[in-house]
This record gives C-alpha cells, structure tokens and sequence, in this order.
C-alpha cells in the first residue's frame, strides 16, 4: 500500500507540473548589444523563466548603458512582468519598471485585477487605477504574446497596452520577410512594425521563426530615423518548439 500509494503521488505530482507547463511560451535568456544613435549605448538581456511555485511566468528585461548614458542612468534598466497564460492567452498579472536613475522618478509598480477588470499602477508621485480591457498586456508580457501569436497562428495583431497613464491600442503591419546579418550571425526573419495610433514613433522587430520568433533585431524610429537598437549577439536556453 506504501509503495502504490508514493507511486500514484508521484504521478499526480507528474501531472500537475505537466499542467502548469505551457509549450506555447518559450523560455530563454538572450543577450542584445544596444545602439543609440548609432553608438554602442550599453547592453540588454531579455529572459522568460516559469515561477518554480506553479503556473507563473516572469519576462525580466535588464538594460545596462555605457559611456556618457551611464551618467544619467547609472543602475541598469528594469522591466519585469508577471503573467499566466489562460484560454485567452497571456494575462499580466504584475508589472515593474525601474528607470535605472539614481532618484527613480519614473519607477512603475502596476497590479491587475481582471475581476474587476482595473489595473492599480503607482508611481513616485501618484497611484491610480486604469480600466483595462480583455487581453489588455504590460509592456513586459507584449513581448511574450507576440512571439506566442507569430508561432501558434502566424498572424500579427494589434495589441491595447497598459502603459504609465494610458491604455492605447497599437497598430501591427507585417512587412513580410527578410534575411538579416547580426552578431549572432544570418537569420531569415518576419519583419513587424509597431506603432500607437498618432505617435511619430515607430517599433520594427525582425523575428526569426528558427528561433520561436525571437526577436534579433528591434529598431526605435521616431520621424523616420533609428533612434536606440537592439541587436541579438546570444541566446541560451530556448528549447525547440514541442
């Protein structure tokens, strides 16, 4: 009785974990060399790891700068989100961001309450709540839907985010296909524009399908012109697709 009794706990044990597991999100850790305007700016690391206590994700992005960017932001540059994946996709359940300054002014905590459908962002100076919508993401948690959605459905979308103050829906246009040469060497890419309705500012993401649809090159524009880069020099840890 013993012995059936730790076998059928173990398999329970199996079963839940398979469960919690969810084959649609890649996990990984990759390295990004960061250009500002054509110089190297420093260097950023994007991570999505599974919580070890269950059905909880975390996309961590650590931005570093270097050179005279390091004077005014001398701590790295964190966003981080944590997130499950439902019937309706990825679903923020929290989101930081620390702006890297010594003051942290522009610090955010947001905490989503899809009961009522609000999430509570606070601020250095100011706490307030923002009605969000079905499938409304966080900056950190866009990043894992996107490459989720290019995978299951191969389909772009647009996508209303939770940001500071504001909830705004941004546009997608596919741009079709594209072979690129980064650090990390040649990849065949779908090409993605991002961009929030009357913004001059411009998001264009190359994803290589190999890789999950990792992003191995993200270009900020704003009028047209590349502002801050990012461009894949490594990746560790991203199983194959199930």
């Amino acid at each position: 009785m013993t012995r059936a009794w730790m076998i059928a706990a173990a398999l329970a044990v199996a079963a839940d974990e398979a469960r919690a597991a969810d084959a649609t999100v890649a996990t990984y850790t990759a390295t990004y060399r960061v250009d500002y305007k054509g110089k190297d700016a420093g260097t950023a690391e994007l991570a999505v790891r599974r919580l070890p206590d269950g059905d909880v994700y975390e996309f961590k992005s650590t931005v570093m700068a270097k050179g005279m960017l390091k004077l005014v932001r001398p701590k790295p540059a964190i966003e981080r989100s944590l997130f499950r994946v439902d019937a309706d996709g990825v679903r923020p359940l929290e989101f930081w961001y620390e702006d890297g300054s010594r003051s942290g002014e522009d610090n955010v905590h947001a905490v989503f309450d899809w009961d009522r459908g609000i999430a509570t962002v606070s601020g250095a100076e100011a706490r307030r709540e923002l009605a969000v919508p079905k499938g409304a993401l966080d900056r950190g948690s866009l990043q894992v839907a996107r490459m989720r959605d290019l995978e299951t459905s191969g389909v772009v979308r647009n996508y209303t985010i939770a940001d500071d103050d504001s909830v705004a829906e941004y546009e997608y246009v596919d741009e079709g296909t594209a072979t690129i040469a980064t650090t990390s060497g040649s990849h065949e890419t779908r090409v993605v524009t991002q961009q929030r309705t009357g913004s001059s500012r411009k998001t264009r993401v190359w994803f290589a399908p190999a890789m999950r649809f990792l992003p191995v090159r993200i270009e900020q524009t704003r009028d047209g012109e590349v502002q801050t880069a990012l461009e894949l020099v490594k990746v560790d840890g991203l199983a194959a697709k199930p």
